[in-house]
């Protein structure tokens, strides 16, 4: 049974990263822009942080409660 919810917990990881890494390569281009506009750095900076904010949740996510 140990197995099977270590496996649940994997899939669950990976299935969850697919769209993780979608946003952050749609991210991406204005991640190399806005902190170069004059007055864009702080929308880099909220942009980075909800990106750090999903990587932590997303393995959390996936565990038993």
């Amino acid at each position: 049974m140990r197995t099977l919810r270590w496996a649940q917990r994997a899939l669950i990881v990976l299935v969850a990263t697919v769209p993780l890494l979608l946003v952050t390569l749609a991210f991406l281009p204005a991640l190399l822009v806005l902190p170069f506009r004059r007055g864009r750095a702080a929308h880099a900076q909220a942009m980075v942080r909800q990106l750090s904010t999903w990587t932590r949740v997303l393995p959390l996510s996936s565990r038993e409660r």
